[in-house]
């Protein structure tokens, strides 16, 4: 009886470790596709955010260029 008492002692303390090793690591697992997730929508974000200013930039040159060619008209 003592040894099957140890023994199931073992087993309990085995399934507790690896039941929260398990749950570790499906909590860093979870984490890092939030991460994975966030960055998306980051660079998603930053695309767009350049998208625009590029477009503005070459808006700017062309009413420069426009106004320096009405300025040249007669």
């Amino acid at each position: 009886m003592r040894k099957l008492t140890g023994e199931y002692l073992f087993v309990s303390l085995f399934r507790a470790c690896a039941e929260s090793l398990a749950i570790e690591n499906a909590s860093r697992l979870a984490a890092m596709q939030r991460a994975d997730n966030n960055i998306e929508e980051l660079l998603l974000s930053l695309n767009a955010s350049s998208c625009r200013q590029r477009q503005s930039s070459i808006d700017e040159e062309l009413f420069d260029v426009v106004s320096g060619f009405e300025a040249l008209e007669p």
